[in-house]
Protein backbone atom coordinates (compact mmCIF):
# COMPACT_ATOMS: atom_id res chain seq x y z
CA UNK A 1 0.00 0.00 0.00
CA UNK A 2 2.82 2.56 1.33
CA UNK A 3 4.64 1.80 -1.92
CA UNK A 4 1.57 2.47 -4.28
CA UNK A 5 1.05 6.08 -2.37
CA UNK A 6 4.55 6.96 -3.15
CA UNK A 7 4.38 5.99 -6.57
CA UNK A 8 1.37 8.14 -7.30
CA UNK A 9 2.89 10.85 -5.58
CA UNK A 10 5.76 10.95 -7.03
CA UNK A 11 3.70 11.15 -10.94
CA UNK A 12 1.12 13.39 -9.85
CA UNK A 13 3.98 15.76 -8.43
CA UNK A 14 5.73 15.06 -11.68
CA UNK A 15 2.69 15.97 -13.61
CA UNK A 16 1.47 18.93 -11.83
CA UNK A 17 5.21 20.61 -12.53
CA UNK A 18 5.55 19.46 -15.69
CA UNK A 19 5.10 22.60 -17.23
CA UNK A 20 7.50 24.94 -14.87
CA UNK A 21 10.34 23.58 -16.79
CA UNK A 22 13.56 21.11 -15.95
CA UNK A 23 13.04 21.35 -12.28
CA UNK A 24 11.90 17.69 -11.68
CA UNK A 25 13.98 14.62 -11.77
CA UNK A 26 13.09 10.92 -11.51
CA UNK A 27 15.44 8.16 -11.12
CA UNK A 28 16.40 4.47 -9.87
CA UNK A 29 19.78 4.52 -7.89
CA UNK A 30 21.48 1.43 -7.49
CA UNK A 31 22.87 1.36 -3.87
CA UNK A 32 23.32 4.47 -2.41
CA UNK A 33 20.98 6.52 0.34
CA UNK A 34 18.51 3.50 -0.35
CA UNK A 35 20.58 0.61 1.08
CA UNK A 36 19.99 -1.04 -2.35
CA UNK A 37 17.90 0.13 -5.31
CA UNK A 38 15.08 2.45 -5.21
CA UNK A 39 12.97 4.37 -7.59
CA UNK A 40 13.62 8.63 -6.87
CA UNK A 41 11.60 11.90 -7.25
CA UNK A 42 14.03 15.32 -6.84
CA UNK A 43 12.43 18.04 -7.34
CA UNK A 44 14.56 21.05 -7.93
CA UNK A 45 14.34 24.55 -5.10
CA UNK A 46 16.89 26.68 -7.25
CA UNK A 47 19.53 26.24 -9.91
CA UNK A 48 21.37 24.55 -6.53
CA UNK A 49 19.23 23.47 -4.10
CA UNK A 50 17.37 20.09 -4.55
CA UNK A 51 15.34 17.57 -2.44
CA UNK A 52 14.42 14.08 -2.94
CA UNK A 53 12.09 11.14 -1.52
CA UNK A 54 12.30 7.59 -2.87
CA UNK A 55 11.00 3.76 -1.81
CA UNK A 56 13.31 0.50 -2.23
CA UNK A 57 12.40 -2.96 -0.62
CA UNK A 58 14.42 -5.96 -0.40
CA UNK A 59 14.88 -9.05 1.52
CA UNK A 60 15.16 -8.74 5.31
CA UNK A 61 15.49 -10.77 8.35
CA UNK A 62 13.33 -11.55 12.05
CA UNK A 63 14.59 -12.77 14.87
CA UNK A 64 11.79 -15.19 14.94
CA UNK A 65 11.68 -16.07 11.27
CA UNK A 66 8.28 -15.36 10.48
CA UNK A 67 8.30 -14.97 7.13
CA UNK A 68 5.80 -11.69 6.89
CA UNK A 69 8.56 -9.90 8.75
CA UNK A 70 11.34 -10.93 6.07
CA UNK A 71 10.57 -7.68 3.67
CA UNK A 72 12.32 -4.42 4.60
CA UNK A 73 11.33 -1.02 2.89
CA UNK A 74 13.73 1.90 2.43
CA UNK A 75 12.79 5.30 1.79
CA UNK A 76 15.72 8.18 1.63
CA UNK A 77 14.44 11.82 2.35
CA UNK A 78 17.37 14.26 1.91
CA UNK A 79 18.44 17.49 0.34
CA UNK A 80 21.91 18.08 -1.61
CA UNK A 81 23.54 21.35 -2.92
CA UNK A 82 24.93 21.40 -6.37
CA UNK A 83 28.13 23.20 -7.09
CA UNK A 84 29.40 23.97 -10.98
CA UNK A 85 27.80 25.54 -13.55
CA UNK A 86 26.63 23.53 -17.06
CA UNK A 87 25.87 19.76 -17.10
CA UNK A 88 28.83 18.87 -15.02
CA UNK A 89 28.24 19.50 -11.06
CA UNK A 90 30.05 18.39 -7.64
CA UNK A 91 26.69 17.23 -5.51
CA UNK A 92 26.98 17.41 -1.53
CA UNK A 93 24.17 16.23 0.44
CA UNK A 94 22.72 14.38 3.49
CA UNK A 95 19.49 12.91 4.43
CA UNK A 96 17.64 10.20 6.17
CA UNK A 97 16.73 6.80 5.25
CA UNK A 98 13.19 5.56 7.03
CA UNK A 99 13.68 1.87 7.79
CA UNK A 100 10.48 -0.73 7.61
CA UNK A 101 11.44 -4.00 8.68
CA UNK A 102 14.30 -5.35 9.88
CA UNK A 103 17.81 -6.22 8.75
CA UNK A 104 20.52 -8.54 10.02
CA UNK A 105 23.89 -7.02 10.06
CA UNK A 106 26.63 -8.95 12.19
CA UNK A 107 23.90 -11.20 13.74
CA UNK A 108 21.89 -8.05 15.48
CA UNK A 109 18.55 -7.04 13.89
CA UNK A 110 18.50 -3.34 12.73
CA UNK A 111 15.12 -1.40 12.95
CA UNK A 112 16.41 2.21 12.96
CA UNK A 113 16.41 4.38 10.47
CA UNK A 114 19.66 5.64 8.80
CA UNK A 115 21.34 8.61 8.50
CA UNK A 116 23.49 9.63 5.33
CA UNK A 117 25.93 12.36 3.88
CA UNK A 118 27.38 12.20 0.42
CA UNK A 119 28.82 13.70 -2.40
CA UNK A 120 30.36 12.97 -5.96
CA UNK A 121 29.70 13.54 -9.80
CA UNK A 122 26.33 14.70 -11.25
CA UNK A 123 25.54 14.94 -15.37
CA UNK A 124 22.23 17.11 -15.69
CA UNK A 125 21.68 18.13 -18.81
CA UNK A 126 19.86 21.51 -18.61
CA UNK A 127 17.68 21.26 -21.31
CA UNK A 128 15.95 18.23 -20.04
CA UNK A 129 16.69 14.47 -20.32
CA UNK A 130 19.35 11.74 -19.42
CA UNK A 131 20.68 12.55 -15.63
CA UNK A 132 23.76 10.28 -14.48
CA UNK A 133 25.18 10.27 -10.69
CA UNK A 134 28.13 8.71 -9.32
CA UNK A 135 28.18 9.21 -5.36
CA UNK A 136 30.14 8.27 -2.33
CA UNK A 137 28.15 7.90 0.75
CA UNK A 138 29.04 7.31 4.84
CA UNK A 139 26.01 5.35 5.90
CA UNK A 140 25.02 5.49 9.82
CA UNK A 141 22.34 2.69 10.86
CA UNK A 142 21.77 1.82 14.35
CA UNK A 143 25.19 1.26 15.93
CA UNK A 144 26.59 0.40 12.73
CA UNK A 145 28.35 3.21 10.02
CA UNK A 146 30.08 2.40 6.67
CA UNK A 147 31.01 4.28 3.62
CA UNK A 148 29.06 3.64 1.08
CA UNK A 149 28.67 4.00 -3.24
CA UNK A 150 25.60 4.31 -5.45
CA UNK A 151 24.72 5.41 -9.10
CA UNK A 152 21.98 6.32 -10.74
CA UNK A 153 20.06 6.71 -14.28
CA UNK A 154 17.03 8.73 -14.73
CA UNK A 155 15.72 11.57 -16.33
CA UNK A 156 15.23 15.26 -15.84
CA UNK A 157 11.28 16.48 -16.51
Amino acid sequence: MLKNLVLIGILAMSLMTFTYGQKNNVYAELGGAGYSRTLNYERMLSNNILVRMGYGSGKGASEDERPNKSKVRFMPLGAAYLMGSGDHKFELGGGMTMLQGALEMRGEYIESNATYFGGGYRYQMATGGLLFNLKAYYLTIGRFSSPWAGMSVGWTL
